[in-house]
């Protein structure tokens, strides 16, 4: 697999705790905590991965974040179902707010996904994944808008979306990008600002999607 070396459990923590895999018995954990689909309805973690193939598992910000939004929309656009076929993946979206706000989250970004939330933030805590309201240093290729203008996007999505944006999710609860292969998890990146997924090259090495 491209990038193999990412994986690699010995090499992971050198790069930092945001690729560091979090130990078998904490996988396992984290695979019996549940997810809500759109309806409410609970779905084990470790649904969403068991099985043949590759499964990325890309967890978001709240649902009115709007880095996140160009983040969801290039991933859509890059890996098309057609190229994820051909890799032998599939890829889910989980975020941290409430069931009732997946249907509009979807239909704005033009998710090709399958969307979750945990909106207790089980899984984040579980998985180690970081909560702060820091920008970093760097604006990543996948964000379109500048600071003021994404802001300013964000903040009319949720003027519009009215009481829905109490069930956006929490502000400061940063993400990440989990590659499962054949019921194992194989690599990972978490955010360590609110613009940190993983570039979308990196992620296309990882799933050797060209």
């Amino acid at each position: 697999m491209a990038g193999e070396s990412k994986v690699d459990t010995d090499a992971a923590p050198a790069k930092g705790d945001n690729y560091a895999l979090p130990d078998e018995k904490t996988v396992a954990e984290a695979g019996e905590l549940a997810v809500l689909d759109e309806h409410g309805t609970k779905v084990p973690f470790k649904q969403l991965y068991d099985g043949s193939g590759r499964h990325l598992i890309v967890f978001i910000r709240h649902f009115f974040c709007g880095h996140c939004e160009d983040y969801v929309r290039t991933l859509s656009t890059q890996l098309t179902p057609d190229k994820l076929a051909a890799a032998k993946a599939d890829l889910t979206i989980i975020g941290c707010g409430q069931p009732h706000v997946i249907d509009d989250y979807q239909k704005r970004t033009a998710c090709a996904f399958p969307i979750y939330c945990d909106p207790d933030r089980q899984l984040y805590a579980k998985l180690g994944m970081v909560t702060n309201l820091d920008l970093g240093d760097k604006k990543p290729e996948y964000i379109k808008s500048g600071i003021v203008g994404g802001t300013l996007g964000s903040m009319w999505t949720m003027i519009k979306s009215g009481t829905k944006t109490l069930g956006g999710g929490n502000y400061s609860q940063n993400g990440g990008e989990w590659l499962f292969e054949d019921g194992g998890l194989k690599w990972c990146h978490r955010m360590q600002n609110t613009r940190d997924h993983a570039e979308i090259g990196e992620v296309m090495g990882v799933l050797d999607v060209t």
